[in-house]
């Protein structure tokens, strides 16, 4: 893969149930391929104890976010688990400006809402390898109350059932061979001649 890509910018997002390793498959991505930029979205929920303002998530509180969808500055936006997640639109000029492939950490409304706004845009969506390892997953996060790993499950059961709205599905079983499937269909879409 080209350690600098030129051209058209490429912008993936990848989805999977809370709890699937999309954080981890993305940390993993830009860690074999540093050129590669990371969308930032804004939230207003709560920092977890290892996230890091302006790395993870901008962190805003519910007026600053309502003023930044009022002044158009979101591409997208939806409200997930009582708290709002948004795409800011600067994020997509930059990786315009730097011709460079973005990553995007998006649920599948975010990204349903993204693709319908923005031209070229890949969809990829990680499955877990079974429901019993995604309950674990989130069980052994230990932020979560029962009664919010509960909801959380509950709105995975929906998620899995919009994969076929995806352009490609990875089941995340074994971390380095899902990150090397991830980076294979990168690969495939920087070599794509014809526009998606």
């Amino acid at each position: 893969m080209p350690k600098r890509w030129t051209g058209t910018p490429l912008l993936v997002i990848i989805s999977s149930p809370s709890g699937g390793g999309k954080s981890t498959v993305i940390r993993r991505l830009r860690t074999r391929h540093p050129e590669f930029l990371y969308s930032v979205s804004v939230t207003t929920r709560p920092r977890r104890r290892r996230e890091r303002a302006g790395v993870h998530y901008r962190f805003v509180s519910e007026a600053a976010f309502a003023a930044m969808r009022q002044g158009r500055r979101l591409v997208e936006w939806a409200s997930v688990h009582d708290c709002f997640y948004g795409t800011p639109t600067a994020n997509i000029r930059r990786a315009k400006r730097l011709k460079r492939v973005m990553l995007f950490d998006l649920d599948v409304q975010g990204a349903a809402r993204l693709k319908d706004s923005v031209a070229h845009v890949v969809t990829l969506f990680l499955r877990p390898p079974s429901w019993a390892v995604l309950r674990r997953r989130l069980v052994g996060r230990g932020s979560d109350s029962a009664a919010r790993v509960r909801r959380r499950l509950q709105t995975a059961r929906a998620e899995l059932r919009r994969t076929k709205e995806y352009d490609y599905v990875v089941t995340n079983n074994r971390l380095d061979s899902c990150v090397s499937d991830c980076e294979s269909i990168i690969r495939a879409e920087l070599l794509r001649q014809s526009p998606r």
